[in-house]
């Protein structure tokens, strides 16, 4: 560079910095993780994939949302404390919407998760560390509920295969219902499609946890139509928990997620394999000649 004194310039050279211009390949972006991303994360440890399923604009993005929120606050999820994330350009991106920061517009809920012709769903990324040092990567799906309304419909359809990718490789789920919808003027078609969406899934759940999460709870379905959905839930799903949810209580978006997480958390354990005793005499335990 050049240093101008008076009527003379004097050429100074410098040696560049190490630190001046610092680079690293990272193998993220940030964004929501695709099948890629999974591969390069779920080497490092356990994962925990969280299926979060539901007609659309029922909440699940909110829902979401709010526990991020709430970690960045130094809650705990789980007993267990926020430890990173390969999702914080995502993450930050719905958050956006909810804070004062911009003076030209209020704050919101995050917008609808678009359709679009994905096969599979976005992923949402939360590192979770316990004082005992156990540590999980949670994967948290953020699908369009379009996908689940057409999976429920007809289970083979082309535009439902995101729907078939989270409900085969979930380790838990949160299905949730849509008190809103429950009780408006469409409570009869909200109320069929979600038994539909209990129905199908009831064929894949198995004994994985599962929690009908009744969101935006500050709205009441009437008795007739919340029993009926249970009368569906307690016949197809019979282990299912419930939990009522409300962004008004940011709490209750992390008790809806816990409900799945913490028995996710371990895992089932493997189950001794047993060889049987076909007879009891020792001649019969005779298995060959091996050279």
């Amino acid at each position: 560079m050049a240093w101008k004194q008076g009527y003379s310039d004097v050429e100074v050279k410098t040696k560049p910095s190490p630190y001046s211009q610092v680079s690293a390949r990272v193998p993220w972006s940030g964004s929501t993780l695709g099948l890629t991303d999974i591969a390069n994360l779920t080497p490092r440890g356990r994962s925990i994939l969280i299926g979060v399923i539901g007609p659309h604009d029922a909440g699940k993005t909110t829902l979401l949302l709010g526990n991020y929120l709430k970690l960045m606050q130094g809650r705990l999820l789980a007993d267990a404390q926020f430890a990173g994330s390969r999702t914080l350009g995502a993450w930050e991106s719905l958050a956006a919407w909810t804070r004062f920061d911009d003076p030209a517009r209020t704050p919101s809920f995050p917008p609808h998760t678009e359709r679009g012709i994905s096969r599979v769903p976005g992923i949402l990324h939360l590192a979770l560390r316990r004082k005992n040092d156990e540590f999980r990567d949670v994967l948290l799906t953020d699908a369009p509920g379009e996908w689940f309304n057409r999976w429920a419909i007809k289970e083979e359809a082309p535009d439902a295969e995101g729907a078939r990718w989270v409900v085969d490789r979930a380790d838990a789920f949160l299905v949730v219902a849509d008190c809103q919808r429950l009780s408006g003027s469409e409570r009869g078609v909200a109320r069929d499609g979600l038994r539909e969406l209990l129905e199908r899934l009831s064929n894949h759940v198995k004994n994985r946890p599962t929690t009908l999460v009744w969101a935006k709870d500050d709205y009441e379905p009437n008795d007739k139509i919340r029993n009926s959905i249970r009368a569906t839930l307690d016949k197809q799903i019979p282990h299912a928990n419930e939990v009522s949810s409300s962004s008004n209580r940011p709490e209750s978006l992390m008790k809806a997620l816990e409900s799945v997480l913490s028995p996710a958390w371990t895992g089932m354990q493997a189950k001794p394999i047993v060889e049987p005793i076909i007879q009891h005499q020792a001649f019969a335990a005779y298995r060959g000649h091996y050279a």
